[in-house]
């Protein structure tokens, strides 16, 4: 693995990681203090991943193709929160949901997470595939 993808890989390890403490131990509501906290630990675990890649790999510099991939990767969580958000305003036109359900800190927490998690997995995928342009 190069360096960039052992980056992208410890975005997703610890965002996955972070998702399912969050999500699957925490069923029942989760307050504020839980959420921020959730944040605080997904970056701190990035930065502390960050530093020990640093460490003990070289640095290469991104090239054309960790362009491409990063970009073709923004590409697919963009139209993905886009349609996602699509469907929040016909939920609301429809009246199938209220302002307050669809506002739920634990629904737009998940839905960062979840297209955050979606990108660093396309470009995990698109780094071991292989990509043109």
């Amino acid at each position: 693995m190069g360096y960039q993808e052992k980056l992208i890989c410890g975005q997703f390890l610890t965002l996955l990681l972070v998702c399912s403490y969050l999500f699957g131990v925490l069923r029942g509501g989760v307050s504020l203090w839980t959420m921020l906290g959730s944040i605080i630990l997904m970056i701190v675990l990035q930065i502390v991943y960050a530093i020990v890649v640093a460490m003990f790999s070289k640095k290469e510099d991104r090239d054309e193709r960790d362009r491409l991939i990063e970009y073709k990767a923004y590409k697919v969580s963009y139209l993905t929160l886009m349609v996602l958000g699509g469907l929040w305003v016909w939920g609301l036109m429809s009246h199938m949901f209220t302002v307050g359900q669809l506002t739920s800190p634990g629904l737009i927490l998940a839905v960062w997470f979840g297209v955050e998690a979606l990108r660093t997995g396309t470009q995990l995928v698109l780094h071991r595939t292989g990509v043109t342009a």
